[in-house]
């Protein structure tokens, strides 16, 4: 039979004498209490995963990620708004991920630790230096009348392919009269890395649309490449250079 005195517990043994338990009371004196609480404490232990080390977190991750350029991005550590905020990424860090995703979220490595972010704050694109917006090497003097995004095209291109030594500028009538034209002057293999270039960061660089070897691509009609009727000559037909079509000033880069 078990007595549940104030501070300890007696076991009382009809063929012995009573034995007092070697069991600690705790600080408050109750082995029962004591018990409880150890029991709740390493029930606490096992729903808290451990925290993984630098080399578990290595294995954890799948590939890598980019912040977006015009925002940062807020760490969280559930994938829950309410969940408690941890830290911000600053725009165009780049970011391990795991491969798991949930809800709109998608789960990163961050200080060694598995956490969360907005998948929309995320891309797949690495942030090209390219774009930054400074003076071409060769000169500005095709910019003059240049609308600010057709700026950034001339710049963005320069950089990238400093090979690239002609462009025209403002010039006669339509888009080129109003700044908003660039005619990238490359042929071949060059000219569809350039368009491909253009293609990929069109947002930023704020580009209605280009014309390349007698095509058109229009994002806002549609994403393919579509033929245009002969103009000709060569150059009418734009196999001899990039033609860039811009909004104006709608880029962000």
């Amino acid at each position: 039979m078990l007595l549940i005195g104030a501070s300890t517990a007696v076991v009382v043994n009809s063929s012995s004498s009573p034995v007092v338990s070697q069991a600690s009371a705790g600080a408050n004196g109750d082995v029962i209490t004591a018990a409880l609480q150890s029991d709740q404490q390493v029930s606490r232990n096992a729903e808290r995963a451990p925290l993984p080390n630098e080399a578990e977190a290595e294995k954890m991750i799948s590939g890598h990620k980019y912040v977006i350029a015009t925002d940062a991005v807020d760490v969280h550590a559930d994938a829950d708004d309410a969940s408690p905020r941890l830290a911000v990424l600053a725009p165009r860090s780049k970011v391990a991920v795991t491969g798991e995703k949930e809800r709109g979220w998608t789960q990163i490595i961050h200080k060694s630790v598995p956490r969360w972010v907005k998948s929309s704050g995320l891309t797949d694109d690495k942030p090209d230096e390219a774009l930054a917006s400074k003076p071409c090497p060769g000169g500005s003097g095709v910019e003059s009348g240049l609308q600010p995004d057709t700026v950034r095209v001339h710049r963005a291109v320069c950089a990238k392919f400093p090979s690239i030594s002609r462009y025209g500028g403002a010039s006669g009538g339509g888009e080129h009269a109003t700044g908003q034209a660039l005619d990238i002057m490359v042929s071949g293999a060059t000219g569809h890395e350039v368009a491909a270039f253009l293609q990929k960061n069109r947002s930023k660089l704020g580009i209605e649309y280009l014309i390349y070897q007698q095509r058109i691509w229009r994002p806002a009609t549609s994403n393919s490449w579509r033929g245009m009727s002969d103009r000709g000559s060569p150059t009418a037909n734009h196999m001899d250079h990039v033609h860039v079509t811009t909004y104006g000033n709608s880029g962000t880069s």
